[in-house]
């Protein structure tokens, strides 16, 4: 059985049609998931996020994809002037789901602002904007070109458990933000960084699988095997939470 993994969904109107609000994610990640062996499950925005529990129940994992900016009061800072778009109730939906994926150990993967969230969500604190923010940083924020061009390298720590999930010391990625992890969380580690000293990769070691790329591995994996190997790894870990589960289901309706 195909494990199930929830994908959130952003709010956005159809181009030209105001009045037809819709609720959306790339295809890429869902292709991505798909692709890896997961079945990836759309989570809209909800009016009352008690109402999500009824769907996290049946959820054997998560992708906190990547998208706008996260709004700095959910990291208590005044907002900067080169904050770009934000969703607050976007920010409380995927809180909702990053702290309860940390408290149940839910296999999570977040990408670019997916990362910054779970980072966010441990009480971690981010750039607003890496170029009014960082000095002499690399150019992170490279929108104009193809989403597959690879920018920079990112070196990965030797001891970490993305080190074992991807299979290499040093890899290049594409780089599509502006903004980046600054204070880490509560029991989360850097495990890769650009060249610049940019965390690009983390994760949480307390939980079985939560880890995070600030690249988009998603528009990358078709190319080249390392992030199959990431989506993989995610998918490989929902199925063994999946397996542990089904008994303990049968044994209850025995």
């Amino acid at each position: 059985m195909r494990p199930l993994i929830g994908i959130p969904c952003r709010a956005a109107f159809r181009s030209n049609h105001p009045e037809k609000p819709v609720y959306y994610s790339n295809k890429s990640y869902v292709q991505a998931v798909e692709s890896a062996g997961g079945v990836p499950v759309l989570i809209p925005m909800m009016k009352d996020l008690e109402n999500l529990h009824a769907l996290l129940a049946r959820l054997d994992g998560l992708l906190l994809s990547g998208g706008i900016d996260v709004h700095p009061s959910s990291y208590q800072e005044e907002v900067d002037a080169a904050l770009s778009e934000t969703d607050p109730e976007l920010d409380k939906l995927e809180l909702v789901l990053a702290r309860w994926a940390w408290q149940e150990d839910i296999p999570t993967l977040g990408i670019c602002r997916g990362m910054q969230l779970i980072n966010v969500s441990l009480g971690g604190t981010l750039y607003q904007d890496l170029e009014t923010g960082y000095q002499d940083g690399l150019q992170h924020a490279n929108w104009s070109l193809p989403r597959n061009q690879l920018i920079h390298s990112v070196s990965i720590d030797p001891n970490s458990q993305m080190r074992q999930v991807l299979g290499v010391d040093k890899v290049m990625v594409n780089s599509l933000h502006h903004q980046a992890v600054k204070e880490l969380g509560k029991g989360v580690l850097a495990s890769g960084k650009a060249e610049d000293g940019i965390v690009e990769l983390l994760e949480v070691p307390g939980r079985t699988f939560m880890l995070a790329t600030q690249c988009h591995p998603e528009e990358l994996y078709r190319d080249n095997p390392v992030w199959l190997h990431l989506f993989r790894s995610l998918v490989k870990a929902c199925e063994k939470k999946l397996s542990a589960t089904i008994p303990t289901a049968m044994s209850a309706s025995a």
